[in-house]
């Protein structure tokens, strides 16, 4: 059986590994440690959102004026320490990675993160060496919406854009892939529906991606 692309290119938190469940966990208690209290609903507005904008938000909602990079450093330690105990693969991840495989076609991690973050997190799931490359927020100029990581990923693995497919969780990911000029390219929202709804397909899990592809 052929397939009409060459190429796959994911995300990573939100798509493979169930994360944005585990900045909700954090949320609290790093707010807690810094001297300040915030109702959890208030950390759904922080999912999806780069972890840049993490401290204007929370700044806004608190009328205070917590340093940036306190705030990411206190982040960063506490979900280190949870992410320790445990990283959840969101549903299918396997059963995807393995119809990739029998159909030989390569694939690769485009991400908001950081490169080496994210291979630890692959590394701590098992999930490394089912990857051919990840290319993070470090690696390029501008991170999503600018298709940049998508380009990149894209480039590294020695195919055009319009050879390859993308699936992402986020609007802002979509906006990057279809910008970057992907062949095809799927959503499967996480904790955050889609408001833009502009990808070419909508899915509610992996294994509906894999049947909108063919596979």
């Amino acid at each position: 059986m052929t397939v009409g692309f060459s190429g796959v290119i994911l995300d990573l938190d939100g798509l493979l590994l169930d994360t944005e469940r585990l900045q909700l966990e954090i949320g609290p208690a790093v707010l807690r440690s810094l001297g300040y209290e915030l109702e959890p609903s208030f950390f759904m507005r922080l999912v999806g959102v780069p972890q840049a904008e993490n401290a204007r938000l929370v700044n806004q909602e608190l009328n205070a004026d917590i340093d940036a990079a306190v705030l990411d450093a206190a982040w960063n330690r506490a979900l280190y320490a949870r992410m320790l105990e445990g990283i959840p693969l969101r549903p299918g991840v396997h059963d995807f990675l393995d119809t990739l495989d029998r159909h030989r076609l390569p694939r690769a991690i485009a991400t908001n993160g950081i490169t080496a973050r994210a291979e630890w997190k692959l590394e701590q799931t098992g999930l490394l060496g089912r990857i051919d490359l990840v290319v993070g927020l470090d690696q390029v100029e501008r991170g999503k919406p600018a298709p940049d990581v998508y380009i990149e990923a894209a480039r590294r693995l020695t195919l055009d854009p319009s050879e390859c497919v993308a699936l992402d969780d986020s609007d802002l990911g979509v906006r990057a892939a279809l910008a970057a000029g992907m062949k095809t390219v799927i959503q499967i929202p996480d904790m955050v529906p889609s408001r833009d709804l502009h990808a070419h397909h909508q899915a509610g899990s992996l294994d509906m991606a894999r049947e909108i592809l063919g596979l």
